[in-house]
């Protein structure tokens, strides 16, 4: 970002007038006009942006946000703000009539060579908006789009318009941008000496080496080093035409002109002839075969090739990839007058059935015996006749198509009329009836849609019979009705799955930790309270899942319904495992996901939040799959599993799962870590050919460890992962504390008279309730719990284990209170005499290294001295509280 200073002597180099400099003010001080959410279609997105230090809204991860990484990393744009305030275009319609109306731009930009609004559209919407006539959106040459009012509202505070077309982003540019993003950044290590003459000494005298060539080469020059080298220049890949994520395609030059050489050379060279074909022209206008296709190169750029097929969709092709399909025969050229009779002849061929294939090659094998084979079907002898009209017949197709064969295909499913049979009129009477009655949400009936149409036939025309009317309504596409009479959600299970077909990127991800899915499923178990046995209902999953590798990164248990504090936890758990988290997290449109605190934390960890659209499974299908395995392979193979409860009318008592359930909580959790470790990440996974741990030591190996972006796992980190009550905030009360969810915490601080009665920002640790923090003044203070000495020796996971099934059983008993110290404390004592108790305080005494983080040792803080009383147990002091009357 610019300073003041910087803002100011950018304004005087520009030449931006005062108007000019009171609207980037204005721009610079306001928060987004908006907050940007997913619809139908589009996948909004909030990109954590170091060059503008806050977070910057994307409404489509397809059209925005690649506008906005190229932005990030291109060294002449200065600022770029989301959502900024509206403006007025005035402007007139296509009828003529002078409008008015207020509009967000996309983005305010503040670059070299220009200053003004930025609006992002895609090419298919902006060419169907010019198709309509409007005069909002107008073509400005190929590719090239403006917005004239906005122009014009630009122009009268001395500032730019520019309409950005989805067909400007280069796609190639901004996936190499993503990928070396975290090389990008401030803090990498340059490549050492070492490492430098190592990559010089493997080029040795050749110009170009191919990337995975170079990472396999020497173990002493890891990928890290080559991706470092190549962000500084000291390597040289062109970045604009080559992606870094496919290393076996992808060359390494030793310098720029080594690489232009190269093109050079790939430019000069001349594509081979395509036998009995002309080559290919790349020319505008020129016209070509796809896969029998007829297609037409509409634009010509220097990068990109832009063909439109017949229906008027516009595909863009690379020219390597253009060159790539012509030499495998997959696109060839034709001559300009012949163009019709061949794609003629290759429709023709395309839908003959296999039996006109059998009768053609037996007419052809007939006039050609020695060409036929053996076995070979051909005509008996003393059939001159059919010879002689066969070989006009291939005679004069070979004239007219240029394939002799085409005239000898069978005609015989031709013969007869072809037309509908029905009046044109009463078609149209029936298509009037599907759109007004049959496709509406009112959902009528075919029948009575029917005889709607036989009451608009009347005496004029023959109505037609039910089954004609039935299939005319089947002539339709069956996902558009459905769309028409239920709605897009009962539509989706028949909408065409959506293919990536072009450079926009897997939806993967291309490198380990580049894509996660954070989602919750609710077990389909029963649990049961490890001292009592008592029934405490099903528990919640929260899991991070890595899309490329299909890696479980974190994974929660809890009691409690998702919310905030689950995607807090499950974040603190991913850094806990791994130190890090993926650059890109997607999830679902819960609620718990667009808290201020999780967003926060995702933006202050340099990750960016994905939303999926609403309504639509398939795109957190990685992680929904997940879920189902489990189900199938662990969790329905264990006691007390909920399946028989899915169709309770047929279950018997014998085998109800809620008096058949087993399971606690820790047991589960140990149980649960062990079929992660030793069958889901060990088996193979079919979308990805390997088993997500082989998966991600390969992906990391190819792609970079990136041991620069590590996050510790330190107190001040914790604290930042600790949600906070529903204010954030708690009151200083003299003498007690704060209270945090019914529970009193106590720090000496609060000792000074400048804070009793203060409200200040508090933090608690949701599985650790006899550790909490306040904000006082500059430093975040720990505050014990009223029963911290209760907690004393118990590892963080004891104290968790026992506060969610605790929670549990109170939920369970239907009261409406919360859980106090009190009751917390002795429940604690009470589990002394469990076996999963003292086997896990035997785990904890003998593996220091296995345990769970001691928040309170690692942040150096005393803990108190245990009560007299701390070994007796609590059952017995436990006051006699009514709960509730027993029925």
């Amino acid at each position: 970002m610019l300073d003041e200073n910087q803002l100011a002597e950018y304004c005087v180099q520009r030449d931006l007038t005062p108007a000019a400099r009171q609207v980037i003010d204005q721009v610079r001080s306001a928060r987004p006009s908006r907050r940007v959410k997913s619809g139908i279609k589009n996948v909004p997105c909030r990109f954590a942006s170091q060059k503008m230090r806050c977070i910057i809204q994307a409404e489509s991860h397809r059209n925005e946000l690649p506008t906005i990484v190229g932005w990030e990393y291109d060294s002449n744009a200065f600022e770029f703000y989301d959502q900024p305030p509206r403006i007025k275009l005035t402007y007139r319609g296509s009828n003529g009539r002078r409008r008015a109306h207020l509009m967000t731009p996309d983005f305010f930009l503040l670059a070299d060579d220009f200053t003004g609004w930025v609006e992002c559209k895609t090419e298919e919407w902006l060419k169907a908006r010019a198709a309509e006539g409007s005069t909002l959106y107008v073509p400005d040459g190929p590719g090239r789009w403006r917005c004239p009012p906005g122009e014009e509202y630009a122009a009268s505070v001395g500032l730019a318009f520019r309409v950005r077309s989805s067909i400007e982003t280069n796609w190639t540019a901004v996936r190499n941008a993503e990928f070396l993003s975290d090389y990008l950044v401030d803090g990498v290590p340059p490549a050492t000496p070492e490492q430098i003459a190592c990559a010089a000494n493997l080029l040795g005298s050749q110009a170009w080496v191919l990337l995975k060539d170079l990472i396999e080469a020497d173990p002493s020059l890891p990928a890290d080093a080559i991706f470092t080298m190549i962000v500084h220049g000291q390597l040289y890949v062109d970045l604009a035409r080559d992606l870094v994520t496919e290393p076996e395609r992808t060359r390494v030059f030793r310098d720029a002109n080594a690489a232009r050489v190269y093109r050079a050379n790939i430019e000069s060279s001349q594509l081979p002839a395509v036998p009995d074909l002309q080559t290919v022209k790349v020319e505008q206008g020129v016209s070509l075969l796809w896969d029998g296709r007829l297609m037409r190169i509409l634009n010509v750029g220097d990068n990109d090739i832009f063909i439109e097929d017949e229906t008027r969709a516009i595909i863009p092709l690379q020219r390597k990839e253009l060159n790539r399909l012509v030499r495998a025969g997959t696109i060839r050229g034709l001559p300009q007058d012949s163009t019709a009779q061949w794609v003629e002849a290759e429709q023709i061929l395309r839908h003959t059935s296999p039996s006109g294939f059998d009768g053609a090659l037996k007419r052809y094998y007939s006039l050609f015996p020695e060409k036929a084979g053996k076995g070979c079907a051909q005509l008996p002898a003393g059939k001159e006749r059919a010879l002689r009209k066969w070989r006009a017949l291939y005679r004069r197709s070979a004239e007219s198509t240029g394939s002799g064969l085409i005239g000898l295909l069978p005609r015989g499913h031709l013969r007869g009329n072809r037309q509908r049979k029905l009046d044109a009129e009463v078609i149209k009477i029936m298509n009037e009836v599907i759109d007004d009655l049959f496709a509406k949400s009112r959902k009528r009936t075919l029948v009575s849609c029917w005889g709607e149409v036989i009451l608009r036939c009347g005496e004029t025309y023959s109505a037609p019979s039910e089954k004609t009317f039935r299939r005319e309504v089947r002539r339709r596409r069956g996902h558009d009705l459905t769309t028409a009479r239920e709605g897009e959600k009962a539509a989706y299970d028949s909408e065409e799955f959506q293919w990536y077909l072009g450079r926009t990127g897997p939806r993967h991800g291309e490198r380990p930790f580049e894509i996660a899915h954070i989602d919750h499923t609710e077990l389909d178990i029963q649990f049961v309270g490890s001292r009592h046995g008592e029934n405490l209902g099903k528990a919640w999953l929260t899991v991070m899942i890595d899309a490329f590798t299909r890696l479980i990164l974190a994974w929660i248990l809890s009691f409690e319904e998702p919310s905030y504090r689950s995607c807090m936890s499950v974040i603190r758990d991913c850094i806990r495992r791994h130190g890090r988290i993926a650059k890109t997290i997607v999830v679902d449109n819960g609620s718990e996901f667009d808290s201020t605190y999780f967003e926060t934390l995702v933006a202050r960890l340099a990750s960016h939040k994905k939303s999926r659209p609403g309504g639509k499974p398939r795109y957190g299908s990685i992680v929904e799959r997940h879920f189902g395995i489990t189900n199938k392979s662990f969790v329905h193979n264990l006691l007390g599993n909920n399946q028989a409860l899915q169709n309770p009318r047929r279950m018997s008592k014998t085998h109800d799962p809620r008096r058949l359930a087993v399971w606690t909580l820790p047991a589960f959790t140990d149980a649960f870590e062990g079929y992660l470790d030793r069958v889901y990440h060990e088996a193979e996974h079919s979308a990805i050919g390997m088993s997500p741990r082989q998966a991600m030591a390969s992906g990391t190996a190819l792609f970079g460890t990136r041991e620069h972006t590590l996050i510790p796992y330190t107190p001040a980190f914790v604290v930042m992962c600790l949600p906070s009550t529903r204010d954030g905030t708690a009151k200083v009360q003299p003498g007690r504390g704060v209270k945090i969810n019914t529970f009193y915490y106590w720090a000496e601080e609060f000792r000074n008279p400048a804070f009793v009665g203060k409200t200040v920002p508090v933090r608690y640790d949701p599985d650790d309730v006899s550790l909490a923090f306040a904000w006082l003044s500059d430093h975040w203070a720990p505050c014990h719990s009223e029963h911290a000495a209760e907690f004393q020796g118990r590892s963080e996971k004891e104290i968790r284990m026992a506060t969610q099934e605790l929670r549990a059983r109170i939920k369970r008993n239907g009261e409406r209170r919360a859980v106090n110290a009190t009751l917390t404390a002795s429940y604690l004592r009470s589990t002394d005499v469990t076996e999963k108790i003292l086997t896990q305080q035997k785990r904890h005494r003998e593996s220091v290294a296995a345990k769970d983080h001691d928040l309170q040792s690692m942040l150096g803080i005393p803990k108190p001295n245990p009560q007299p009383d701390a070994g007796k147990t609590a059952w017995t002091d436990l006051p006699n509280t009514f709960y509730g009357e027993f029925k």
